[in-house]
């Protein structure tokens, strides 16, 4: 299809329908000017035929439209009813001709219907992106992020638990923040990106669910790999070909599962374009991307990218560094109702730690992911030359992605020969030793397989009281595994045991392979998209739905309500459900637990060495995690005034089942050699009975709770014709508790060794943390040269974390037989328990709580006719420090740095 650029935005989008064309139409009688607002209810309009500026559509369907007086209106079509649109031009741009010189362009985030946040075309640039986790700092609550992308990038939604996007050194390892980033579902085209299957990790049958692995700190930087548990590394994601991103943060259709936080939905367009080079510079790291769209006929497009990334934590060395490449393909076909999308992507990543030559004892890090993924999507529209039938359309999504992921941990070891465990089973044995010095080597080599499907049946109905309902039934069901080698690694890899009479938690290879089983998903869903216009144009929407999951043989039900009534320019909306998310391959099959507990150590130099090592083995797999929940909640207000838009949010969030580590209180029954020394020969050991032997160990269960209650504002305002202005604001705030459920105790052994008790019970602690932020957009948009002026700011408002709130009295303890006695409360600061007592902790606030903090970034964009286009960026444009209460840096505020970005058209 061939259409002219007009001024006021006009053109056709890939499906055919317009996007903020400045239309007129006549409708009931009445002559209407204004624009069409382009969403997926517009979508659903069948396109008759386009010329001479003139486009009709039919079908039972909704257009959305924004009159010349700036109101939204709902023109409803019925079955057979066709309205035919034409263009107003007011003057013809030519084809081609760069998006920044058309008046229409998007330039920052904006709220949709509910709690969905849309970003689009050039608001995509609003930051200078590297990666989607770029862009997604433009939210509320959000902000600039310290450049660094050798660190793992993933988000959280509406908490205070942890910096929003993580860029810095600092990723909170807890759960607080852990299941919140667990809890994020990425999806592109409607096909999800999946890191439940990441194996990642080095010690999972020990640590906690949120554990980092395999992350180093050398002179030249910080290096932080993609980690198990936290959902997808954003920095995978480059933006080349993206038409918009969408991020629900409230309450999501029931067509979407596996969540808990949020959902950021990808749309990807394939349409002819010009052969595009694009080159990207920021301190350490340097992009370039080659992209082209190809009109293979009418109904069919192709495009094809290419894309690769190098980034050094420090530019003056090259110890640590990633680089990231990306071969995409998209084709898509539209042709008698029939739709299809497919696309295919080849991508490697790897990031390198390198040992610092002054320091001979330091950790060397490799890692090398290689992955392809293949995703359809057909749709089928019933609907044609005016039939009526109940169910409209039918849509396949389909997904599969394969990748293979090989970590290395590598440095050198000189502490002396050393016994370690290696039996399997239970039992006492002679153990080897490490040698006096080695390269102690630890590897992780996993090949996860992610297999998706969702199929929908889709129908529209408008009743005789003008109720219009656009319904839909579906299914999915999702399929993940790990095929990779697993663990392994050199001796003693993990653990050596010093002297005798000492035990700790030892490691084994474990292969997963042999050892992984799938994860299975199942989900039917319904949803039930309603719109009323009464006679008074007020507008009533509700979306209903109700999702069944089946995740791993565990069955939740999970009610999704969004409501809205718009009253002029007034409206008001809220929404409430439950959403759930199943436990990752890492957290469910980590190995089995063993304890290694070393007799006797003897060595006779020249002769003999002779470690006698007792091997508890426990089973390590947790198959009875549930999936965690989380209650989602929010209300708000929609005011359109004469200068913009305002948009004001409440919510309640409450996580429950969230995943977490439960010390386990263990007995074992240590055995009791009788060893026989007998001149050189190698000395001979007899059991002769055994004795009771406390220990503790980490099992990872569903007993974590957390809620985030908070205020969200945004405003878009009218661009100032005169100033050529457009000006953003958002701005938040959000209260975050969690604590473990009542029965996870924390245990731990006393500092000195008391002769009654060997370990104490202790409450767990809970915490507590707020947050205000905000932030303005300014953006100077000469559309006839092509130019856009962006300033950013960054207000901290305000940054508090509530520490010292543990209970330093015990509740309970252990005696060294293994009996375990609690506390009555009223006892518990009794003195004779007094070598219990911790150590009390100062109550006390850190962060930002008598102070604000502000910072500012520059954007200018300029295009050329000639085909270049050229950005630069600056953050901290005044080169600003901030320090907190203590008088230390604030380590949520960027410093001074440069970018710049040249693109060009062939």
């Amino acid at each position: 299809m061939k259409l002219s650029l007009l001024a006021g935005a006009v053109f056709l989008t890939a499906g055919g329908f317009l996007s903020a064309q400045k239309v007129e139409f006549s409708h009931n009688g009445q002559i209407k000017k204004g624009t069409i607002i382009n969403n997926d209810e517009t979508r659903k309009c069948k396109r008759v035929f386009t010329q001479n500026f003139k486009i009709s559509f039919t079908g039972q369907c909704e257009l959305n439209f924004r009159n010349d007086k700036n109101k939204e209106e709902i023109i409803i079509l019925k079955e057979g009813e066709e309205l035919t649109l034409t263009i107003l031009p007011d003057k013809v741009i030519p084809p081609g001709t760069s998006e920044i010189r058309i008046e229409g362009v998007q330039l920052t985030a904006r709220k949709k219907q509910f709690s969905e946040i849309a970003i689009q075309q050039e608001a995509l640039q609003n930051l200078q992106s590297f990666s989607i986790g770029d862009v997604l700092q433009q939210l509320p609550g959000q902000y600039v992020q310290q450049f660094d992308n050798t660190q793992f990038k993933n988000i959280v939604f509406r908490t205070a638990s942890g910096p929003s996007v993580t860029g810095s050194g600092n990723v909170p390892g807890g759960d607080d923040f852990g299941n919140r980033a667990f809890g994020v579902q990425l999806m592109v085209n409607d096909i999800v990106l999946s890191n439940n299957e990441n194996m990642q990790s080095y010690d999972s049958a020990n640590s906690g669910p949120f554990g980092i692995s395999f992350n180093t700190s050398t002179k030249g930087g910080n290096l932080m790999p993609g980690q198990p548990n936290y959902g997808v590394d954003l920095r995978e994601i480059p933006t080349e070909n993206i038409e918009s991103i969408e991020v629900v943060q409230g309450v999501p259709d029931a067509k979407y599962g596996d969540l808990t936080s949020g959902l950021i939905k990808v749309t990807t367009t394939a349409k002819a374009s010009p052969l595009r080079l694009d080159a990207s510079l920021r301190e350490g790291t340097y992009q370039v991307g080659l992209t082209k769209g190809f009109k293979i006929n009418q109904n069919n497009a192709l495009n094809a990218s290419v894309d690769y990334m190098n980034s050094l934590s420090d530019p003056r060395t090259s110890l640590v560094g990633y680089d990231r490449t990306n071969v995409n393909f998209l084709w898509s076909s539209n042709k008698n109702g029939f739709r299809n999308k497919l696309s295919a992507s080849f991508s490697t990543n790897s990031s390198k730690g390198k040992r610092d030559p002054d320091d001979v004892d330091g950790m060397i890090i490799n890692v090398e992911n290689k992955s392809f993924s293949l995703g359809n999507n057909i749709s089928y529209f019933f609907a044609q030359n005016g039939k009526k039938t109940f169910f409209k359309s039918i849509n396949v999504d389909m997904g599969l992605s394969y990748a293979t992921q090989l970590t290395e941990r590598r440095y050198w070891l000189n502490q002396g020969a050393r016994p370690y465990g290696n039996s399997t089973t239970d039992g006492v044995y002679y153990a080897p030793y490490t040698p006096p010095s080695y390269e102690n080597q630890a590897f992780s080599d996993g090949k996860p397989l992610n297999i998706y499907t969702n199929f929908s049946i889709n129908g529209i109905k408008l009743t005789s009281s003008k109720w219009a309902h656009n319904y839909s039934i579906g299914a999915n069901f999702r399929y993940g595994d790990n095929f990779g080698k697993g663990r392994y690694g050199t001796a003693g890899q993990f653990t050596t045991i010093n002297a005798a009479g000492q035990g700790s938690n030892g490691m084994r290879d474990f292969n997963y392979r042999d050892n992984v089983f799938s994860s299975k998903q199942y989900a039917l869903y319904i949803q039930d998209n309603i719109t009323k216009v009464f006679a008074n144009k007020h507008i009533f929407k509700t979306n209903l739905g109700l999702r069944y999951d089946l995740q791993n043989s565990y069955s939740t039900y999970s009610p999704r309500v969004n409501t809205s009534y718009q009253m002029g320019k007034l409206s008001v909306r809220g929404g409430f459900g439950l959403t759930s998310k199943a436990p990752s391959l890492n957290q469910i099959y980590t190995a089995p637990r063993y304890f290694d507990f070393l007799l006797g150590d003897y060595r006779l130099p020249g002769y003999y060495s002779a470690a006698i090592m007792q091997t508890v083995v426990t089973p390590g797999d947790n198959a009875s995690l549930k999936p965690s929940k989380s209650w989602k909640t929010e209300i708000g207000v929609d005011y359109r005034f004469p200068f913009g838009i305002v948009n004001l949010t409440a919510y309640y969030n409450k996580l429950v089942d969230g995943f977490t580590t439960m010390s386990v209180h263990k007995i074992m029954d240590k055995a009791k050699v009788d060893v026989n020394i007998s001149g050189t020969n190698v000395p001979t050991f007899e059991i002769v009975g055994t004795e009771k032997f406390n220990y503790l160990q980490n099992r990872i269960v569903n007993g974590y709770q957390s809620s985030d209650k908070g205020l969200e504002l945004m405003a878009s305002f009218k661009k100032i014709e005169a100033l050529n202005l457009v000006i953003g604001f958002n701005a938040s705030y959000v209260e975050t508790s969690g604590q473990k459920d009542d029965g996870l105790y924390k245990i731990s052994a006393p500092e000195i060794m008391d002769k009654d008790y060997q370990y104490g019970i202790y409450n767990d602690i809970k915490n507590k943390r707020s947050m205000a932020r905000a932030s303005f957009s300014f953006d100077y948009h000469l559309a006839s040269s092509g130019l856009i002026i962006g300033l950013r700011t960054d207000h901290f408002l305000s940054d508090r974390s509530l520490t010292g709130m543990n209970d330093i009295y015990p509740i309970g303890y252990i005696k060294h037989d293994g009996e375990m006695q609690m506390i009555p409360e009223n006892e518990r600061t009794n003195p004779k328990y007094q070598g219990l007592f911790l150590k009390p902790s100062d109550e006390k606030l850190s962060g930002l709580y008598n102070k604000t903090l502000h910072n500012v970034h520059l954007r200018v964009t300029k295009d050329f006719l000639s085909g270049f286009r050229l950005s630069i960026y600056v953050s901290n444009v005044f080169n600003l420090k901030a320090y907190d209460e203590r008088g230390a840096v604030y380590g949520n505020f960027t410093s001074t740095s440069f970018g710049g970005n040249i693109s060009y058209r062939f």
